[in-house]
């Protein structure tokens, strides 16, 4: 979180997150490892530009012998204007939003057996989706006590446009295909932080919870789980 940009000109932020996302028996789990550095632009706002790496797994069991193990990586990128409606000169009570696009590629391979009259036949499978969008919110900052700051938060997001090129390939032949997706529902995601204010180390979690945009109304849930380490500027020149 980027809180309070008017008691400071720069916040930067590092974290590490872990990522579990099940979509009906398949499970995905991914360990992300992100930054992004804030800057005042003015009185009770400015501009962050953020990234993030991801290592995924993901593994699925389908009954009868079937099954799909995936394995990959992830760039996210994510700029966005902040503007606290209520921080002022001191480390106190904070309320900024935020709002900005977004970009994500996803790179993965595998492969997926499934077992035919004691049989095993495997398939060979690669997929490559990038997805753009656009994500905003609410978070405040509450000061509990001189060394804890509790951070509630709310984030909405949405993939609009996008595509998915995927090859299989296996002992009968190989095939290739891509689609493109249009846009997708909103998406709430609320969460927390307990930051430790006196070593600016944050602990924290959230949860999503969305439907297929193909129509088939198979649900999505993603858990977060996060540790993030923030250093602050209050002159122009760290920058």
């Amino acid at each position: 979180p980027v809180l309070n940009l008017r008691s400071v000109d720069i916040e930067k932020n590092s974290g590490l997150d872990y990522i579990n996302m099940k979509v009906g028996d398949f499970s995905f789990n991914a360990v992300n490892f992100g930054g992004s550095r804030a800057v005042k632009m003015w009185d009770r706002g400015g501009f962050s530009l953020g990234g993030n790496i991801m290592l995924i797994l993901g593994t699925g069991d389908f009954g009868a012998g079937s099954e799909m193990t995936m394995f990959g990586e992830g760039f996210g990128i994510q700029p966005n204007w902040y503007f606290d409606l209520k921080g002022d000169e001191e480390d106190d009570f904070s309320l900024p939003v935020y709002f900005g696009p977004h970009v994500n590629l996803n790179m993965l391979m595998g492969s997926a057996s499934t077992v035919v009259l004691g049989t095993t036949y495997s398939t060979f499978i690669t997929a490559t989706s990038i997805m753009y969008g656009w994500q905003a919110g609410i978070q405040a900052g509450i000061n509990l006590n001189d060394s804890i700051k509790f951070v509630p938060y709310v984030d909405f997001s949405q993939e609009v446009g996008g595509g998915v090129a995927t090859s299989m390939s296996s002992s009968f032949g190989s095939s290739s295909d891509s689609v493109s997706i249009k846009s997708m529902p909103v998406t709430m995601s609320p969460g927390f932080d307990f930051k430790l204010r006196k070593v600016n180390l944050s602990l924290g979690g959230a949860i999503q919870n969305s439907k297929s945009a193909s129509g088939t109304g198979e649900k999505t849930k993603t858990v977060v789980l996060h540790l993030r380490f923030q250093t602050k500027f209050r002159s122009i020149c760290g920058i």
